[in-house]
């Protein structure tokens, strides 16, 4: 890593003061971000290297004929992704079949592919130093230091560095300059100090020691060994699998097939070709970002460790111009390096380091899209562990660079981020991968509507804002010696919070990029409910039907629906604990120069719970106005319809989440810190109070109300049959009420701002004293206990709930059965590529099985008819019996062959399946009870089922489906 400036002079100066705050104070979130980025190629990797194997190796004939079974299963690539999931799952099985049938399986090779890039790899980043060497001809610095004056003081800087493992110094002969550039691996790193910096070692001491200090700094922060690591997967990645890649998707989108075929998929192709492109750009630009940032580490760490500041002083090229410094702020994002005005201003002040840059967290975002959409290989049974993965990078790197910005804020006295920027620049760089990419679209050239991934973004705008607040509600309370464990903690609860999101999004969410496909009628039958609507609850029945799309839906433990409850006990527990009343360990070390700790919290436990009951009660009225309204007209008459128990299993599941809405938007109205996080407190409390107020209600309505002609509704502890009603309801007011009150604070928040008087500002909370409004000790101590009592009380039941949920509480509803089943008709050059998809890989097969199949009837009849002894007779319906049964197997393979996709082709194929159905079955009365009559009807049968067959073998001809009529 290259340091310090060529050109810059310096004399023996004063040793400057570093920052007076301390950069190092939390997690620079570099690795994080080097982690997202080696997982990106290691997953594009695994995903680019099978296809472009298959592309090579794979038989093209035997390929058509694999893809041809998607056509004839009915799956229309121009149409919705919704209408195309209705037919595959009413071809699931036949589909599974075909595939299998004509697949060609090159894992082997792949593998092995895949592990000659991963030893390349190694083996360039274990030559990388050693052709670094070697191309600049470089020395050790021994051959160059002949009196020996130079090793004694870097013996002595490497001691100042802390480094237990001196590295390598060598000189670069062909550098006049005066700088220097560590590079090598993690326990063989080298210094290379340019021949210029030694040669003015005694002219310019203060130089070199700056510059060396710099290097040794690279190396303290471990800076090297995955940089250079990245760089030699970076470069393998490029050569031994993108590019192949990208080779293999240009044939497929201008050589390989027909115009037709090409065209028929070139969005779904042209897309994943973008976004392989949109890897390098995304891995270069990051990577970039975080060199920089190491650089400004670096040099802050040889100041502290005494460098003179002189070195960094060089003049900055004055550019004036909007277009002018427009275009070097653009070229700057490609260098590794930052500008010399930028290393230069954080050496007094770190701002940088603890900024909120938009580009990196846009690049987070992508990045993180372009993943998900690499790992769509992984089984369907680690979803949830997928959703954790990608959803704690996310939450990781925005979140760690909003506690490193709050912390700053606050110890500077600035005003503190709000955090919901962050979370729209992460949110628009997924957004962006979901447009640019083949996830939404599918094989369109934009998602029918894009406005659903707005979801994704509102997610990640309130878990920033809520890591925001919540970060600075920690640090004003942490007592600890170390602030890694809060921000740990503050960066796991919405981490598994957005996890949650992201796992009801790839299980169900995803498929309103295509339009709402779901169906009141489909909802009631998806849930097994026989019976008309009452005309009483007919409107809730259209509320019900987007509710239960919502998160809340899969009630098992593995969803994470328990997960939103931690974005409210979390906070409480911040308010919870004592603030310091001395300056705490962390802050010594982070701002050795303040002597008192920071203001304590503004918002109180007293306040919101009380607020909390205050809301509680307010779901209790509204309990009970439900439930009353559920007794009109007399439930008597239709308790026992499906719609009825349907809507009294949701009823409170909208109350509670409406409780909730509307305590969260009035606190968060009416308070000026960290409303987010008090709106979302004082919901949680409402949850609880509410969900605790729907059993009481429930089990007196089932033992004194009008229920209670149902015995297993008077319990006063959950059965078998209410338990399983319970958890559902708790997941759904947990899972969706959390989010509902998130969502709802910021209206709060917007409509709070709108009515307040001009002129009227909100008072900092570091200007708040904590004796304007003086609370009694007793009563504080009360609030603290109660606070950690709630706090328990929700621990215990999300255990409780997650524990207790098993099999049995998860949705059993198909998804597939909720959809639209309505589909548009495909256009006619569509029907005939559908029709000769359906001949051609088996259709055409089965017809002439049970052409063939007749055909042994036909002879094994004829024997019977011509034998002219009883044993003959015997041996002939034996053979007419087994060709019976090879009628009945024929039409039983072609029964579960795929449904025509053209509706008159269907009904004639199920013409034919019925009539081969009745001609086995007379096959095999006439073969047990042999008679005249028995003799007629299978021939009767004989006869029909051999006009539907050629019927459908001309209606195939007719539609071009098959070449010919056969004569």
């Amino acid at each position: 890593m290259a340091g310090l400036p060529a050109d810059a002079a310096s004399e023996a100066g004063e040793r400057p003061a570093s920052a007076p705050l301390d950069e190092r104070v939390l997690a620079a979130g570099t690795t994080l971000r080097f982690v997202l980025l080696l997982l990106l190629l290691a997953a594009a990797g695994a995903s680019m290297v099978p296809g472009t194997v298959w592309h090579l190796l794979a038989s093209s004939e035997t390929a058509d004929k694999e893809a041809a079974c998607w056509l004839a299963a009915g799956i229309d690539p121009g149409v919705s992704m919704n209408a195309s999931y209705v037919q595959y799952t009413r071809n699931a099985s036949a589909l599974e079949e075909c595939t299998a049938q004509y697949s060609q399986d090159f894992t082997g090779v792949s593998l092995g592919v895949g592990a000659v890039a991963i030893a390349t790899a190694v083996a360039v980043y274990w030559l990388l130093p050693v052709w670094r060497t070697r191309r600049s001809k470089i020395f050790p610095l021994d051959a160059m230091d002949v009196h020996g004056g130079l090793r004694p003081l870097l013996d002595e800087l490497v001691g100042i560095a802390g480094l237990t493992r001196p590295p390598r110094f060598v000189v670069d002969p062909a550098a006049h300059t005066a700088g220097a550039v560590a590079f090598g691996r993690w326990r063989r790193p080298t210094v290379c100090l340019d021949v210029g910096l030694v040669v003015t070692s005694d002219t310019h001491r203060d130089r070199f020691r700056a510059v060396v200090l710099h290097e040794l700094a690279h190396l303290r922060n471990r800076d090297i060994g995955v940089t250079y690591f990245t760089i030699a997967l970076g470069r393998v990645f490029l050569v031994l699998v993108l590019l192949p890649w990208a080779a293999a998707g240009l044939d497929i989108l201008f050589f390989t097939g027909t115009p037709d075929d090409r065209g028929q998929f070139a969005p779904f192709n042209t897309h994943d070709r973008v976004l392989g492109g949109l890897i390098v750009v995304a891995v270069y630009l990051t990577r970039a970002g975080i060199l920089r940032n190491r650089e400004i580490y670096a040099d802050l760490m040889a100041t502290r460790w005494g460098a003179s500041r002189e070195p960094w002083e060089v003049p900055a090229p004055h550019r004036s111009g909007v277009w002018p410094r427009l275009f070097t702020r653009f070229v700057e994002l490609w260098h590794t390096h930052p500008s010399w005005a930028l290393r230069q201003r954080s050496l007094t002040d770190p701002k940088a380091l603890f900024a909120l840059e938009a580009l990196p967290l846009f690049l987070t975002g992508l990045a993180a899209d372009i993943l998900v959409w690499h790992l769509e290989r992984l089984p369907y049974s680690v979803l949830p562990a997928k959703a954790v993965l990608v959803a704690g990078l996310v939450v990781g790197i925005g979140g760690v660079a909003l506690w490193r910005a709050v912390l700053y804020a606050l110890l500077t006295g600035r005003p503190t981020p709000s955090g919901w920027p962050v979370g729209l620049w992460l949110g628009s760089g997924i957004v962006m991968g979901e447009l640019t990419g083949p996830r939404a679209a599918g094989n369109h050239w934009l998602p029918a509507h894009p406005e659903a991934l707005l979801v994704l973004v509102a997610a990640l705008v309130l878990v920033m804002t809520w890591t925001a607040q919540n970060a600075e509600w920690w640090l004003r309370s942490w007592h600890g010696r170390s602030l890694r464990p809060a921000m740990l903690v503050g960066l796991a609860a919405p981490s598994l919070a957005l996890a949650s999101v992201l796992y009801w999004w790839w299980f169900l969410g995803e498929v309103l990029t295509d339009g709402w496909p779901f169906t009141t009628a489909g909802l009631l039958g998806s849930y097994g409910m026989p019976g008309l609507p009452p005309a009483h609850i007919g409107p809730l029945l259209e509320v019900v039907a987007v509710v239960s799309v919502l998160p809340g839906t899969d009630a098992s433990a593995k969803s994470l629906w328990w997960a939103g409850v931690l974005l409210w006990m979390l906070p409480l527990l911040a308010l919870a604990t004592r603030p310091p009343t001395r300056r705490p360990k962390w802050l010594t070390g982070a701002l050795p120069e303040t002597v008192a700790p920071l203001a304590p919290n503004p918002s109180g436990p007293g306040r919101l719970l009380a607020a909390g009951l205050a809301g509680g009660l307010v779901c209790w009225a509204g309990l009970a106005v439900a439930l009353a309204h559920m007794h009109t007209p007399d439930p008597a008459a239709v308790r026992m319809t499906g719609p009825f128990q349907l809507v009294h299993l949701m009823w409170p599941v909208l109350v509670i989440c409406g409780a909730m809405a509307l305590t969260a938007a009035v606190v968060a109205a009416v308070t000026d810190s960290a409303w987010l996080l008090a709106g979302m407190v004082t919901a949680g409390i409402t949850a609880l109070l509410g969900a605790g107020g729907t059993y009481l209600l429930m089990r007196t309505d089932g033992c004194l109300g009008p229920l209670n002609t149902m015995t297993n509704m008077c319990r006063w502890w959950p059965n078998v049959v209410a338990w399983p009603l319970v958890r559902i309801e708790l997941a759904y007011a947990l899972a969706l009420g959390t989010w509902v009150a998130g969502l709802a604070a910021f209206a709060g928040r917007g409509a709070g701002l709108l009515v307040r008087r001009p002129g009227r500002t909100a008072q900092h909370p570091t200007a708040r004293s904590t004796a304007e409004r003086p609370l009694h000790q007793v009563w504080q101590r009360g609030a603290r206990v109660a606070a950690v009592a709630v706090v328990a009380a929700g621990v215990a039941t999300s255990v409780l709930t997650v524990q207790a949920v098993g099999p049995a509480a998860r949705s059993s509803r198909p998804p597939e059965l909720m959809l639209d089943q309505s589909t548009s008709a495909p256009s006619a050059s569509m029907v005939r590529l559908q029709g000769k998809a359906w001949a051609a890989v088996g259709g055409l097969d089965h017809i002439n099985a049970l052409s063939a199949a007749e055909r042994a009837y036909t002879t094994a009849f004829e024997a019977v008819v011509n034998s002219t002894s009883d044993a003959e007779f015997t041996t002939a319906m034996g053979k007419l019996d087994s060709t019976c049964g090879g009628l009945a197997r024929a039409t039983k393979r072609a029964d579960a062959y795929f449904t025509v996709p053209d509706p008159t082709g269907q009904q004639m194929w199920s013409r034919v399946l019925t009539r081969y159905q009745q001609f086995a079955t007379a096959c095999r009365n006439l073969t047990s009870q042999p008679s005249s009559a028995t003799a007629q009807a299978a021939t009767a049968a004989h006869q029909d089922a051999v006009d539907s067959a050629d019927a459908m073998i001309y209606w195939l001809a007719e539609t071009g489906a098959i070449r010919r009529k056969p004569t």
